[in-house]
């Protein structure tokens, strides 16, 4: 299942952490691991595209 990050004051989530938006780990951040998508907030199209041309890395 992958790990979904987004930042405290923002709206969109990540999971690719080759993401050049991933926020790192010295960052205020929520964090979710679901087997799905989480159900609120907006899905990051960088990470959508690293998925779909297979160059997402996961935690």
């Amino acid at each position: 299942m992958p790990t979904y990050r987004k930042r405290k004051s923002g709206k969109t989530w990540h999971w690719c952490t080759n993401c050049s938006n991933w926020p790192p780990d010295d960052s205020q951040y929520d964090e979710v691991v679901v087997l799905g998508r989480p159900t609120y907030g907006e899905l990051c199209d960088r990470c959508k595209r690293n998925e779909k041309f297979g160059n997402c890395e996961m935690q």
